[in-house]
């Protein structure tokens, strides 16, 4: 199947928020736990995640049309399709009106390998605003997690720094980051970036960059 790699999020068509889903309808337990994938691709790691965490939802969103098929597909041949969803939106804007519909816990939110639009005049066209960092620190449960990860470094780096900007009243690095000094960390970037993936269960870009021996720039954030 032949898949557009890169889609421009500011098409007028893509400005619009994707309403919210019936949950009732999407997952057989709405009320557990929510994992959402941004930028899920194909879902390798939405479904790899259902699999191995059965008492979590996960939730991934695309902004590429294909794809979202066949990882809905995916989800109902392996058997998950009541843990595992998909939907084609840009969530740059659409997260702000989705998360906070969920009626269980939002626990998690997995932003990686996102495109990194290297022009400076393409800069804007990044997953990670201000606005939607923002809404997701503000829906996730007490002790929810934001994961980012990327092998390019400026794109981690400017990942990290607007969830700083954006969300630094609410989030803090994880411990998995080890000890901060005393009074907290006096920036994130002090914590450092993470050797292994928190989360388990690597994507196929994360395989890749093993294979290749090309770095990961990781960093887990918590809801204080």
């Amino acid at each position: 199947m032949r898949v557009r790699q890169h889609v421009n999020p500011l098409k007028k068509e893509l400005q619009v928020p994707l309403p919210p889903p019936d949950w009732g309808a999407t997952f057989a337990d709405p009320g557990a736990p929510l994992l959402v994938d941004v930028g899920c691709g194909s879902g390798r790691f939405a479904l790899a995640h259902a699999a191995r965490h059965p008492g979590t939802n996960v939730f991934g969103l695309e902004i590429r049309t294909k794809l979202v098929e066949r990882a809905a597909a995916w989800a109902a041949a392996a058997g998950v399709g009541g843990r595992a969803a998909f939907a084609e939106a840009n969530a740059t804007v659409s997260l702000a009106a989705l998360l906070p519909t969920y009626p269980g816990p939002v626990t998690t939110v997995a932003i990686q390998f996102p495109d990194p639009h290297f022009k400076e005049r393409h800069r804007k066209r990044r997953v990670v605003q201000p606005g939607m960092a923002a809404a997701v620190a503000g829906t996730l449960a007490r002790g929810g997690r934001v994961f980012l990860q990327s092998d390019v470094l400026e794109v981690a780096e400017s990942m990290r720094a607007t969830f700083e900007a954006a969300a630094g009243d609410l989030l803090t690095p994880a411990p998995e980051h080890g000890d901060p000094p005393a009074g907290g960390w006096p920036s994130w970037p002090c914590a450092g970036w993470l050797a292994a993936n928190p989360l388990g269960v690597p994507t196929e870009r994360e395989v890749s960059a093993g294979v290749t021996g090309l770095p990961v720039y990781r960093c887990l954030l918590v809801k204080r």
